[in-house]
């Protein structure tokens, strides 16, 4: 069984969920003996071939249909919410043969892929790794800004492709991360397939700290507190700036790419603003397998999920896996497989007394969430899932 993975960008400089997933999905599909590619378009990375792990991922050209297009707004489409048109790629998957189409991504990628898909009688499979059901309205208005006092001409060419209907509609089969976006789809598509088909993990062992506390200069004393997520809005980290106001043998410890330039400068703005930015580290981005990242695991007091919108949190079972306690915010998927005092501490969507109370009961419930985190991270298993996915597209090929 030959598979498209179609996915609006992938690329290993700027990992995110989305790429986990696929990349997890697709590496245990290989072992399975299945062919999974990886299609895509060369955003945040070059056109080209790349072969990783005997998985072959196929980068392609793509533009935004608006002018103007400075290269700053490109680049924060590309990092999150872009609406590309890439005519090579579709012309890759109409070329190759595929059993498959499996869709990691939304809008024209999408639409189009999946219009492809009916004329080559090729089943289609969509997962909604953002959560399309379930973003808030402050967040989408947010991901849109570029594209404001811009003119565009994508709707023309959409009409003449005829490709106007949302991707959603079309698919044979749509996989939900959490059960809020599995019961707003089933209500808005009652006569589609639609699965709770949640994330997995991989079991790492963590080697030693080693130097990592003094290469970046952050005290052996301190409780380093640790949240590794995109540096962006949704995920909410400047709340975290309060425990350090709060406390004063803390040290807050952020790692991931930067998705939204300008949270990330208002977010050193506001440590600066407070006098706490010698007790912040920010490290922009590191590779999923990186030792660092395993290293700022090891060494960690806690670890830390305060997003405002989380369609599941792989971060939050990483964390979880790792034997670290879990504060957590009570949204989106977080709460399928997350409980208050059983494997985590949850509080208020960004509700800053409830960040402080959760925070303040760490100590007295840490060995018990500990157990009870590494109960629940056993429980998905990547395995098992691909598992699963594939009995999904063999029922799709009947």
């Amino acid at each position: 069984m030959k598979i498209a993975h179609i996915v609006r960008r992938f690329t290993f400089s700027e990992w995110g969920g989305t790429e986990s997933v696929v990349w997890n999905i697709a590496k245990q599909q290989k072992i399975q003996g299945l062919t999974p590619e990886i299609i895509c378009t060369a955003a945040l990375d070059k056109s080209g071939i790349e072969v990783v792990d005997g998985i072959t991922i196929k980068r392609f050209p793509y533009f935004y249909p608006y002018f103007p297009m400075p290269a700053k707004d490109k680049l924060a489409l590309d990092k999150k919410g872009g609406n590309p048109f890439a005519p090579q790629l579709l012309k890759e998957l109409a070329d190759n043969n595929y059993d498959v189409f499996h869709i990691h991504a939304g809008g024209r990628v999408a639409n189009y892929a999946i219009r492809l898909a009916e004329k080559l009688a090729v089943p289609t499979i969509m997962s909604l790794h953002g959560g399309s059901c379930a973003i808030p309205e402050q967040e989408m208005a947010l991901m849109l800004k570029p594209l404001k006092y811009k003119f565009s001409y994508g709707g023309i060419i959409d009409r003449i492709c005829r490709a106007r209907k949302t991707p959603e509609s079309c698919a044979d089969a749509l996989l939900a991360l959490s059960r809020e976006e599995v019961e707003k789809l089933q209500k808005l598509y009652p006569d589609k397939k639609v699965e709770l088909f949640p994330n997995g993990i991989l079991h790492r062992e963590l080697p030693a700290a080693g130097d990592f506390r003094k290469k970046y200069n952050i005290s052996e004393k301190a409780k380093l507190l640790l949240c590794i997520s995109r540096i962006d809005y949704q995920k909410n980290q400047k709340i975290l700036l309060n425990l350090l106001k709060k406390d004063e043998n803390a040290h807050l410890l952020l790692i991931g790419p930067v998705t939204a330039e300008w949270y990330f400068e208002e977010l050193l703005r506001e440590a600066e603003k407070d006098d706490i930015k010698d007790r912040l580290t920010i490290i922009p981005g590191l590779q999923p397998d990186s030792i660092e990242l395993l290293q700022a695991l090891k060494t960690a007091y806690c670890f830390f999920l305060p997003s405002r919108h989380e369609p599941f949190g792989i971060a939050a079972l990483e964390a979880l896996d790792a034997e670290l306690p879990l504060i957590a915010s009570a949204v989106g998927g977080l709460r399928d497989f997350l409980t208050d005092g059983g494997n985590s501490l949850l509080f208020e969507d960004n509700n800053i007394a409830s960040l402080l109370e959760a925070y303040s009961k760490l100590d007295s419930v840490r060995e018990k969430i500990i157990a009870g985190g590494k109960a629940t991270a056993a429980e998905y298993n990547w395995q098992n899932i691909a598992e699963k996915l594939t009995e999904i597209y063999r029922e799709l090929l009947k």
